[in-house]
């Protein structure tokens, strides 16, 4: 007996989500009758995958099902009838499913900057203040609704979108160089923040920045496998974009998985447990910006700022990203039925990530 593999996955930045399903090769006397009626190309006898997904934020989600009637004709997959010719079981062709994930890593600052700060005619340079981020830490949290479809039966298309908040901390040090400044009042103003950063006043403050806004992407699974094992490989695309300050999140999510199919009773029949593991990479790139008024500024820095940005002009931007690209995961997704499946996977090493989806699939 050769299994058919699939999975789906969703990440997003931010989380992401995924679901791997299989399928059993049957015996029957029309099987070889139905092959060679097949108009279109056939399938080679090696597994074949079957449901996959992905999220994000950046997760995956394996499912398995009955054997389907090979007298039906169906429009996607393609080429799955001859898949089903050949006894192999593709799960339900169209899927809804949502996802939670709870996320915390570690960030690089790449620049953190005002401008627009000054008062009557006189602008205050924007590179005035300078100032350095270090053990920067972010967590945030990713609610997402997936709609995928199985376009071939080793390929899954996907769209996600939901919501994504969170928080990042950072301690950031502020200085300034009086000898680059020839106007008096800069000078004056530089000469004042480099004596409070030597006296102890402008290092070693708690820098928080808050984020809200809507996530959305698009994704697309491989999958495949071999008797009971399974593989997946998930790539996705997501941004989110903030809904209080300016600016976005952009996330690239590559995921490669490797599990096992265990055979399971079920509700409603025999059903399966799929356990694997696998790796996350994302490459994402974060960039803030708004009113000074927005945020949350150290105490030590507010009286400085407030003089500075006496027009109330003062703009902020902060660039950043992850400090790894790079985490393993491991994961397990149970098929409560042909239709519905739940599945839960963690992330840890250099990001620790935890995500739970439901999927219904028709």
């Amino acid at each position: 007996m050769k299994p058919f593999n699939y999975k789906n996955v969703i990440f997003v930045p931010v989380a992401l989500f995924s679901a791997v399903t299989f399928a059993q090769q049957t015996i029957s006397e029309d099987t070889e009758r139905l092959i060679d009626n097949a108009q279109r190309p056939a399938f080679t006898q090696g597994a074949l995958p079957a449901a996959s997904r992905q999220d994000a934020t950046p997760s995956a989600q394996p499912a398995a099902a009955p054997l389907q009637s090979t007298s039906q004709k169906h429009t996607l997959p393609f080429w799955g009838d001859e898949a089903r010719a050949r006894g192999y079981d593709l799960p339900e062709t169209f899927g809804i499913g949502i996802n939670h994930m709870n996320m915390r890593q570690n960030i690089e600052v790449s620049s953190i900057s005002f401008s627009g700060l000054g008062w009557d005619t006189f602008q205050m340079p924007g590179d005035l203040f300078n100032i350095k981020a270090e053990n920067s830490r972010e967590k945030s949290k990713t609610d997402t609704m997936r709609l995928d479809a199985w376009v071939l039966p080793f390929l899954n298309v996907y769209g996600i979108v939901g919501h994504t908040r969170g928080s990042s901390h950072s301690i950031v040090s502020v200085d300034a160089d009086p000898s680059q400044y020839k106007n008096p009042a800069e000078k004056l103003i530089a000469g004042v923040v480099h004596r409070m950063n030597k006296s102890g006043q402008l290092k070693d403050l708690d820098f928080n920045l808050d984020f809200k806004g809507t996530t959305y992407g698009a994704g697309f699974t491989l999958a495949g496998g071999y008797e009971n094992w399974f593989t997946t490989l998930d790539t996705n695309y997501t941004r989110t974009d903030f809904n209080i300050l300016d600016g976005q999140i952009s996330a690239l999510t590559v995921t490669p998985r490797v599990g096992y199919r265990f055979q399971m009773p079920g509700i409603s029949g025999p059903s399966h447990l799929n356990l694997w593991v696998g790796s996350m990479y994302q490459d994402v790139q974060q960039e803030f910006k708004g009113s000074l008024g927005d945020l949350n500024m150290p105490a030590a820095l507010q009286p400085l700022i407030e003089i500075a940005n006496q027009r109330g002009e003062g703009r902020f931007r902060v660039k950043q990203h992850l400090q790894s690209p790079w985490n393993v995961l491991v994961g397990a997704q149970y098929e409560i039925t042909r239709n519905f499946n739940v599945m839960t996977e963690v992330g840890f090493s250099e990001r620790n990530s935890a995500m739970v989806s439901a999927e219904y699939r028709f």
